[in-house]
This record gives C-alpha cells, structure tokens and sequence, in this order.
C-alpha cells in the first residue's frame, strides 16, 4: 500500500480535508491528520529607553528644558 503525505497550513487544513473526505468512498482507506501547534512569536515592548530613537522622553525632554534655563 502506498502513503501520500502533504504539509498544508493551518490555514489551508480544512479545505484540504473537505476535499479528500469527498473523495469517493473506498479509494482512501485511512485518514490522519497531525496537528502541530502554531508557533507564534510575540514581540514584547521593552520597557527600557531607546537612545537611539529619534526622540526622546518626556522626562528627558523636562530635564533639557530645565538645563536651558
């Protein structure tokens, strides 16, 4: 016997299983789908100053005003 195996996004996974679920009956014999967990990388906001940003903090900006005068 023969296997076939496809990768498909998750995205994609229920079109292809309608599609070979209509199939006609005896030309598949087993079906089996592994799932595997979407990975998702979340950016987390770092609460630390950028010095190298275009602008700067408020506080750092009260602090230059202060300086000035």
């Amino acid at each position: 016997m023969a296997k076939i195996t496809f990768e498909v996004d998750n995205k994609q996974l229920n079109i292809v299983l309608t599609i070979l679920k209509n199939l006609k009956m005896g030309l598949i014999k087993n079906l089996k789908v592994e799932e595997k967990p979407v990975v998702q990388n979340e950016e987390k906001a770092s609460s630390s100053i950028c010095t190298n940003s275009r602008y700067i903090s408020k506080e750092e900006f009260k602090a230059r005003l202060k300086k000035q005068r």
